[in-house]
C-alpha cells in the first residue's frame, strides 16, 4: 500500500547512488527551504550498529530480524535533523565506525529491517517539511510525493570523491549491489527529475531543484543573495585563475560542494602566500579573507587590500576587532576564508588547529567547507627557497552543518573542539 503524504507537510525525496553529492544537497536544500533533513542511511547505520553491539552475525537473517523487531527504534527531529535512538541510546558517534561501514550494506539488505526502517521513517515526518535522501526514496518510502530528484554523477568522478574523503568504495559493484537486491532496490522513480552532479556546483544543484520545484507549484523564498565581485575583485579573481593554470596546473577537486548563496566558512590548511588567491577561485562569489594587519602599512597594499575583500588582523594574541568583523561579515550572508592553523606550515605538515575558528562556528552557526590545499608549500615555502613551478590542487570536502546542540557545551575546550573537528574533515582529504 502507497503511504499518502498528508496536506499538512511537505516531502522532497533525493535518491541516488553512492558518491553522487545526494547527502551535501540534501542537507543545503534544507537549509534554504527551511525543511528538516533526513538521511535514511542513518538509520539503517543505527539498526547495524545495534546488531554488533548484540554481537549477531549480520549475515544471520532470522536473528537480525529478531534483534531488530525487539528493539524500541525512535526517530525524532532535533534542531530540524533526524536522529535515531535505540532503547534510547543515541549511536550517532559510532554509524561511521569501520565495523558499521563493512556490516550496513548486508544488514540493510533484510526484507524486515527495511520494513521497519521504512516505517520509522514515515512515522519520524508526520507533519513536518522535509528533505528525505536515499536510495529508495521516490520508488517506496514516499512514492505519492510530486517532489522527486535522482541526483547522479560519472562513475570517474565518484570515485574521485570517494578516495578523497578517504574511502576507496569500489563504485560499479556498490552499484550493482543496490541495484540488485531483491529489496528496494535503487532504481529512478518514473516520475523523478535527474540531475547529473559531475561537472555542476553544489549551489549549482540545488538552484536546479529549487527551479523545478517552483515549476511544480512549491512556494521557495531564498534568504541570501549572492553578492557580487567588485572590479579589483574581479580582476584579482580572473587573474589568479589565469596564474594559477598556467603556472600551476592548478585544479578543484569536488567544485560541486562548494556552497555558493549563504554564509560560509571555507576552512583550509596554510602552506604560503599563493593559499588565499587560489582558494578564492573555488567560489563563484567575493569571499572574505584574514590578512596580517602589517600589510595596511605599505601604501600600496594598504588601498588595495580592502577592495580585495580583506579584514586586518593583529597575529599577536587573539584579535577581537578581527573576529567581530568576520563575525558581521557571515551574518550578513557572505562567505570567509579562514585557516585553523593560524599560520603558514613551515614543513608542510599540518598544524594543530586554534580555537578562534570554533568561537566563529559557534557565534554564527555557519556551515564550514573544509579544503585542503596540496603542492602550495612546494611551490613557495615559509622561509625562502623561491618560487617552483610545481601542480598545486584543492580537494574540497562535504560540507559540516554545525547545530545549536554541538556548540551549547559548557566544556571550557569548546571552541577548540570545534576547530578541531573542521581541522580532522580536513586532514582526511586525500588526492587519491
Amino acid at each position: 500500500m502507497h503511504f499518502i503524504p498528508q496536506s499538512s507537510h511537505r516531502v522532497v525525496a533525493i535518491d541516488g547512488p553512492a558518491a553522487s553529492g545526494k547527502s551535501s544537497v540534501a542537507r543545503k536544500l534544507a537549509q534554504r527551504l527551511g525543511f528538516a533533513y533526513v538521511n535514511s542511511g542513518a538509520i539503517y547505520r543505527a539498526i547495524t550498529w545495534y546488531i554488533l553491539q548484540k554481537g549477531i552475525d549480520t549475515r544471520d537473517v532470522r536473528h537480525v530480524t529478531q534483534a531488530t523487531e525487539s528493539a524500541h527504534i525512535a526517530c525524532s527531529l532535533q534542531n530540524n535533523e533526524s536522529r535515531i535512538f535505540i532503547n534510547d541510546v543515541d549511536p550517532t558517534d559510532y554509524l561511521r565506525d569501520d565495523r558499521v561501514n563493512e556490516s550496513v550494506s548486508q544488514v540493510s539488505r533484510v526484507a524486515r529491517v527495511r520494513e521497519i526502517a521504512v516505517q520509522k521513517m514515515r512515522d519520524c515526518v508526520r507533519n513536518h517539511d522535509v528533505i528525505v535522501e536515499g536510495r529508495d526514496i521516490g520508488s517506496i518510502v514516499f512514492p505519492e510525493t510530486p517532489y522527486k530528484f535522482y541526483i547522479d554523477a560519472s562513475p570517474d568522478v565518484r570515485l574521485r570523491r570517494r578516495a578523497a574523503q578517504g574511502e576507496h568504495d569500489e563504485i560499479k559493484m556498490r552499484d550493482h549491489a543496490d541495484s540488485s537486491r531483491p529489496v528496494s532496490p535503487l532504481v529512478i522513480a518514473q516520475d523523478a527529475h535527474v540531475i547529473d552532479t559531475s561537472h555542476l556546483t553544489l549551489e549549482g544543484v540545488v538552484n536546479q531543484i529549487i527551479a523545478r520545484l517552483k515549476q511544480n507549484g512549491l512556494h521557495v523564498s531564498t534568504c541570501f543573495n549572492v553578492s557580487t565581485m567588485n572590479v579589483y575583485y574581479w580582476l584579482g579573481y580572473h587573474l589568479s585563475r589565469l596564474i594559477g593554470r598556467l603556472f600551476f596546473s592548478f585544479q578543484v577537486i569536488h567544485r560541486e560542494r562548494m556552497i555558493q548563496n549563504g554564509p560560509v566558512i571555507l576552512a583550509m590548511n596554510h602552506q604560503s602566500y599563493l593559499d588565499p588567491p587560489l582558494a578564492g577561485t573555488t567560489c563563484d562569489r567575493p569571499i572574505y579573507f584574514l590578512a596580517r594587519k602589517t600589510l595596511m602599512d605599505i601604501p600600496l597594499l594598504g588601498w588595495l587590500l580592502p577592495k580585495l575583500n580583506v579584514i586586518p588582523v593583529n597575529q599577536e594574541g587573539i584579535d577581537r576587532s578581527a573576529l567581530k568583523a568576520l563575525i558581521r561579515v557571515l551574518k550578513s550572508g557572505n562567505a570567509a576564508l579562514v585557516f585553523p592553523e593560524g599560520a603558514r606550515t613551515l614543513d608542510g605538515n599540518l598544524q594543530p588547529a586554534q580555537r578562534g575558528l570554533g568561537l566563529v562556528i559557534a557565534k554564527t552557526l555557519a556551515p564550514v567547507v573544509p579544503m585542503r590545499i596540496f603542492g602550495a608549500h612546494e611551490a613557495l615555502p615559509r622561509g625562502g627557497g623561491g618560487l617552483h613551478l610545481v601542480p598545486i590542487t584543492i580537494v574540497i570536502g562535504e560540507p559540516i552543518f554545525f547545530t545549536t546542540a554541538d556548540v551549547k557545551s559548557t566544556a571550557k575546550d569548546i571552541y577548540q573542539r570545534l576547530s578541531q573537528r573542521v581541522m580532522d574533515e580536513i586532514a582526511a582529504l586525500r588526492l587519491e
